[in-house]
């Protein structure tokens, strides 16, 4: 809901100790201002431009990003396929993936230029689709969680949650701090004079249940990696950590939960849409919660981020922790399930099973030609004879060859040579059998 993207470690568990403050450089001060000029300049002229026009031009900007920027075409490819594996083909996903691009550059120049707009521009640019949900849920003077996701003109968000807000009640939400410190003064001080009240990582999570107990509304952005301090729950199907945060303030403090949806109209026109919480505040019900909000229009969700992103030195584990209600009731169930690859070698041997948290591994099985084929495999794929195809070329098709994406490789300890390197270069796990002593 600000300018200002969260991360993983953005999810708070105590309160942070204080830091000392460090006087920057003259340097560093020069290149502040420079920074901040350029920007308020920038900003300026998208202003003299009309919605429209602002965003035809984001969009040429994300189409261009999307032929230079191998890299995140990678990341936006992966999590597409996890996310609407089973549901859309793969033409349809190539499609999705280059309109994602140019609908992040038109929402980011259109963020810009709606800071500046009035409320009574900003009513002409976004249609509000359930608003009741939300004089309701403030009606009732328990305060408000909202679920939201990078999605959309976040800064329309920004400008009209506050108007939402009973006199005297504050709205927040969670932002990281910018590195350049005079345009994170003014970033500060335009949303408090606007009525939302900012949040940094660092501070504690009893100020911002504070807030909502006394009849405030705090925006949590939940579609993004945790880390250890996250629940393991599924999203869209496949489980990973999810932030805590939306679950722990509505519990301990009884507010509502609602979440938030933008999805693009028209060229600077945008529908915000609320979305009233199924059952319980626990952290799985609030990640259905976003994912419906996500798929209202996945085309709008800043998808950049490799949401299911593993550590390829132990792809076998998804950090996290399994939350107590999941624990009583049972581990969490993914429906699409994580693909790991084990390479027999040149004789056939089958590297050993490494032990995957969570148990949703499918293991198939890469072979050369005349190996005995193993019966408790999900796959079977036959390498090629030397010089017929490339490691990585094999890779490639095998992590096409399904809707899923292929994750990591299982490797016996006499792994032929240039099988981790490919794997690196494809951004895949590695999981290596030690050499016997």
């Amino acid at each position: 809901m600000s300018s200002a993207e969260p991360t993983p470690s953005d999810t708070p568990v105590s309160a942070a100790p204080e830091r000392k403050l460090v006087r920057p450089t003259l340097v560093r001060r020069v290149q502040w201002r420079l920074e901040a000029w350029a920007f308020i300049g920038f900003e300026a002229l998208l202003g003299v431009l009309s919605a429209g026009a602002v965003a035809r031009v984001g969009r040429v900007l994300g189409a261009a990003a999307y032929r230079i920027s191998s890299e995140r075409r990678r990341v936006v490819r992966r999590t597409l396929r996890i996310a609407f594996s089973g549901e859309k083909m793969a033409a349809e996903l190539v499609e999705l993936e280059k309109e994602v691009f140019k609908r992040a550059g038109a929402n980011l120049l259109s963020a810009l230029r709606t800071a500046n707009l009035s409320e009574a521009e900003l009513a002409g640019t976004v249609e509000v689709l359930n608003g009741d949900y939300m004089s309701e849920a403030m009606a009732e003077g328990r305060g408000l969680v909202m679920v939201l996701a990078h999605m959309g003109n976040w800064e329309a968000l920004a400008q009209w949650f506050p108007t939402m807000m009973p006199p005297g009640k504050l709205a927040s939400n969670m932002y990281r701090p910018l590195n350049n410190q005079i345009l994170n003064a003014r970033l500060l001080r335009i949303r408090a004079t606007r009525g939302l009240k900012l949040f940094s990582k660092d501070e504690s999570p009893l100020a911002m249940a504070a807030l909502v107990r006394g009849g405030g509304g705090f925006g949590v952005l939940c579609d993004q990696r945790v880390g250890r301090a996250g629940e393991l729950v599924p999203f869209f199907g496949r489980i990973t950590s999810c932030t805590p945060l939306p679950s722990m303030l509505a519990r301990r403090t009884g507010a509502a939960v609602l979440g938030a949806s933008l999805r693009t109209l028209g060229p600077g026109r945008w529908e915000l849409k609320i979305h009233k919480l199924e059952g319980e505040p626990t952290t799985a019900n609030m990640m259905e919660l976003l994912e419906r909000i996500m798929r209202e229009s996945p085309a709008d969700v800043f998808w950049m981020q490799d949401r299911w992103r593993m550590d390829r030195r132990a792809p076998q584990h998804v950090v996290g922790r399994v939350a107590k209600a999941a624990a009583v009731a049972g581990a969490p169930v993914a429906t699409k399930r994580r693909r790991a690859l084990l390479w027999a070698d040149a004789a056939g041997a089958m590297p050993v099973r490494p032990v995957a948290e969570p148990a949703d591994v499918d293991f198939e099985a890469a072979l050369p030609e005349g190996a005995a084929v193993p019966g408790d495999v999900a796959r079977i794929w036959i390498r090629e004879p030397s010089g017929g195809e490339t490691t990585e070329a094999f890779l490639l098709r095998v992590d096409i060859g399904a809707a899923l994406p292929l994750d990591f490789v299982v490797a016996g300890a006499r792994a032929e040579p240039g099988l981790r390197e490919a794997c690196r270069k494809l951004e895949l796990g590695w999981v290596a059998e030690k050499p016997a002593v």
